[in-house]
């Protein structure tokens, strides 16, 4: 290797210590190193053994931020949006373990830490594909702007999980505005798998909630498997069936990474938006959330409870406790309209509604209620009160009609089915189960998404297996069941 060039790592070790305001001999010292081997690790002269690879990295990352100057935190902290020293210390670890490895790979394939700058491959399994599209780049969290144009759902499970939950998700509870991917996929309805499909893009709205995340359609995604990021890295190739990919291509030069991502950002346009993201401010003031009461044709697929389902004497005593916090920024007399729409909608009008069994047990247990934009914590008493109110609504209410899926949809346990789908002749939307509640409601803004949940909603809805369980005497035994848990929970 050139003398001259510094491998990622290299890079990477340099920046952080300049950012930190750490002096390599005080670093040197701590580490119990002599002051050369930290400048010829950032010199690019050579790595930390394998050996000693945790040791090492475990100890920068920890005294970066123990010996950091307080401009140097402020600095390290923007760099990687976070505010703890021990997240700060975990994420440093991270980026430098991953620049490590980067370079590591490198020396066993090529004989070389530099990697050259394009590189083609005639076939790659889709593992090894997605292995060299997590580049170390996407560990970045600022200026991050990624396009893709991707053929998702002809793979297999397994390797749609690898990409949507890889490098781009994220840690779950923290929101990164500053990283910006939008994806193309081929999305036909009559195509996609009736209950898979619609799963995996209700978890993937959920993984990517976290950073600035639009999903587009384009025809042109069949068969491609393109990932940029400008200016700094690309990946491109065909994907021939399940378990090929054939003519790819690498490349960290900045033209062509450039050329790949500019020519996605054209298919990105407002008639290809499959959905778009929402605030229920936004849904409230514009009356959109009116609209998904009163909308013909409800239909709703409930992976969490929600306050659509409150007696009013628990609807006062929660707003009355949301009223007290410094954060709570609603209309109240909005709020107690919405809430009496709602009931009189339930007990007068047409709904089907699909609840998950996780649904109770979960909020039996965790005892988490959204409240429109609020997360609430209900003590034993009002999650009884709740559930007890549901039951009767389900007993008394002819025109609420109710089904309970229970057990899982599919037998991938990576996957969720915590979201909430409220489907309409009016307005459809998604409300997300994340921590990012500024973040976690799409209105469903294509006619193909729409008809995906539809049918999604429809074929559980038929289904004569043990799977949904529609007697009415079989879901009453079922919520008086949750009931008696909750008595037990009340007991302890």
């Amino acid at each position: 290797m050139s003398t001259t060039e510094k491998n990622r790592f290299s890079q990477l070790l340099e920046q952080l210590i300049l950012m930190s305001e750490v002096k390599n001999t005080s670093l040197a010292k701590a580490l119990q190193y002599d002051a050369s081997y930290i400048s010829k690790w950032i010199n690019g002269r050579i790595l930390p053994t394998e050996k000693t690879k945790r040791k090492v990295l475990t100890g920068i990352s920890h005294e970066l931020v123990r010996q950091s100057t307080r401009t140097g935190m402020e600095n390290l902290c923007a760099n990687y949006q976070v505010i703890e020293p021990e997240e700060l210390e975990t994420v440093i670890y991270d980026h430098l373990e991953a620049e490590y490895d980067y370079v590591t790979e490198l020396q066993k394939t090529y004989g070389s830490s530099i990697a050259p700058k394009t590189n083609f491959f005639i076939e790659l399994s889709p593992a090894e594909y997605i292995a060299r599209m997590h580049h170390p780049v996407l560990r970045r969290v600022k200026l991050l702007d990624v396009m893709a144009e991707m053929d998702l759902l002809s793979l297999l499970h397994e390797y749609r999980l690898q990409i949507i939950q890889g490098d781009m998700r994220r840690e779950a509870y923290r929101a990164y505005p500053d990283v910006h991917f939008s994806l193309v996929l081929d999305l036909c309805p009559e195509k996609t798998d009736l209950v898979y499909d619609p799963v995996f893009l209700l978890n993937m709205m959920s993984d990517m909630s976290r950073v600035d995340f639009h999903l587009y359609k384009g025809k042109q995604a069949a068969g491609r498997m393109i990932f940029s990021v400008k200016d700094e890295f690309m990946i491109s190739g065909m994907l021939m069936d399940a378990n090929r990919c054939m003519s790819v291509t690498t490349s960290t030069e900045p033209s062509n990474c450039n050329v790949m991502y500019y020519n996605i950002r054209d298919l990105c346009t407002r008639e290809n938006l499959l959905y778009r993201e929402t605030t229920m401010k936004q849904m409230i003031t514009e009356n959109n959330y009116i609209h998904s009461v009163l909308s013909l044709n409800q239909k709703w697929i409930l992976g969490h409870m929600t306050e659509h389902f409150l007696s009013d004497e628990l609807f006062e005593e929660l707003l009355g406790q949301l009223g007290k916090q410094q954060n709570f920024h609603m209309d109240e007399t909005r709020i107690r309209y919405l809430h009496a729409l709602t009931k009189k909608a339930l007990e007068e009008t047409r709904f089907d509604i699909l609840i998950y069994s996780a649904a109770f047990s979960n909020f039996a247990i965790d005892s988490e209620l959204d409240f429109f934009d609020h997360k609430m914590h209900l003590n034993v008493q009002q999650r009884e009160s709740y559930i007890k109110n549901l039951l009767q609504l389900c007993t008394e209410r002819k025109n609420l009609r109710i089904k309970v899926i229970y057990g899982k949809l599919t037998s991938d346990f990576h996957y969720h089915v915590t979201q909430c789908v409220f489907l309409s002749d009016r307005i459809s939307y998604v409300r997300l189960n994340t921590e990012n509640q500024d973040n976690n409601l799409v209105v469903l803004n294509h006619p193909d998404m729409q008809m995906i949940f539809t049918r999604f909603f429809s074929g559980l809805w038929d289904e004569k297996e043990a799977s949904v369980l529609s007697n009415p005497e079989e879901i009453n035994s079922f919520i008086c069941n949750m009931i008696q848990r909750l008595n037990v929970i009340s007991g302890i």
